[in-house]
């Protein structure tokens, strides 16, 4: 299954979120976390080890200021990052 990463419109509406601290490989591996996928799933997606998407998530969370992943996927979609 081909997955694409963060288009242009996507990136546009991360750019809150950036300026907040978030990089876009955090707001990229949130946004994979939104789709359901787990972290070894997520890693093998970005060619990454799951150690490295476990650190952008634990870094996404204390960026955000919320405690869990779930928390932090969910203020990433109000913020509008995952709508097409």
């Amino acid at each position: 299954m081909e997955h694409l990463r963060l288009d242009l419109l996507q990136m546009s509406k991360a750019v809150a979120l950036v300026h907040s601290g978030l990089t876009l490989r955090e707001i990229e591996v949130l946004k994979w976390s939104a789709e359901g996928k787990t972290a070894a799933e997520v890693a093998l997606i970005l060619d990454v080890k799951i150690r490295t998407v476990n650190f952008h998530i634990g870094s996404a969370i204390r960026k955000m200021g919320v405690s869990n992943k779930t928390s932090a996927v969910v203020q990433a979609a109000l913020h509008g990052v995952f709508r097409p």
